[in-house]
C-alpha cells in the first residue's frame, strides 16, 4: 500500500479554464462518483466554447421578423424625412432597411427579403404621407408619396440592385432553387 503511494503523481495545481477564470479540478473528481469517463469540468467548458464550424454567431431574423425590421426602419427613416423635409432621408431609409434585412435574415427567408422591399417600403411611405399630410388627406397623401417616389427613383433602383446583389451572394440562388423543386413536388403528387 505504501508503494502505490510513492509511484503516484502528486495532483497537479489548480488552473482556471480559459474563458471561466474557474479552477479545473484535478483528478478527485472522478473518484467522488461522476461515472461519465471524462475529466471533470471538460463538458462544461465544451458546452460553453465555440463549436467548430459555426463560424460567426450572428442573430438571424426569420422572413417575417425581416419584413417587420424593413418596416420598422422604413417608417421611424420615413417620418424623420418628412419632419425636415429631406428626400435624400427617404433614400437613405430604404437602403438602410433593405441591407439591413438581407443581411441579417436567415438563409431560407432570402426570397421573401429579396421581394418584399419594394412593397413594404411604399405602404410604409403611404403611411406616413397620409400621416403627415395637410388639407383634404387622401390626394395630399397620394400626391406626397408619388413625389416622394419621383424624387428618390434613383435610389429605389441603385438600392434595389445592390440588396438582390448581397443576397445572391448570400444564397437566393438557393432559396429559388428550393422553391422550385418544392412546387414540382406539389404538381406531380397532385397528377
Amino acid at each position: 500500500m505504501a508503494g502505490r503511494a510513492r509511484t503516484r503523481a502528486p495532483a497537479p495545481p489548480a488552473r482556471p479554464t480559459p474563458g471561466h477564470g474557474r479552477p479545473r479540478s484535478s483528478g478527485a473528481g472522478r473518484a467522488s462518483g461522476s461515472g461519465t469517463g471524462t475529466r471533470p469540468g471538460t463538458r462544461r467548458a465544451a458546452a460553453a466554447g465555440p463549436r467548430p464550424g459555426r463560424g460567426r454567431s450572428r442573430a438571424r431574423l426569420t422572413g417575417r421578423g425581416a419584413v417587420l425590421v424593413m418596416l420598422a426602419v422604413f417608417l421611424v427613416v420615413d417620418l424623420i424625412a418628412a419632419g425636415v423635409h429631406s428626400t435624400f432621408l427617404n433614400g437613405f431609409g430604404y437602403a438602410a432597411g433593405c441591407l439591413l434585412a438581407v443581411a441579417y435574415a436567415r438563409r431560407e427567408a432570402l426570397l421573401v427579403v429579396a421581394t418584399t422591399p419594394p412593397a413594404v417600403f411604399l405602404a410604409a411611405l403611404l403611411a406616413v404621407k397620409l400621416m403627415t399630410a395637410g388639407g383634404d388627406t387622401v390626394v395630399a397623401g397620394a400626391e406626397g408619396t408619388l413625389l416622394t417616389l419621383a424624387a428618390i427613383a434613383p435610389w429605389l433602383f441603385g438600392v434595389t440592385i445592390a440588396y438582390l446583389a448581397a443576397a445572391t451572394v448570400r444564397g437566393l440562388p438557393r432559396c429559388i432553387q428550393d422553391l422550385r423543386t418544392a412546387l414540382a413536388g406539389q404538381g406531380a403528387a397532385r397528377s
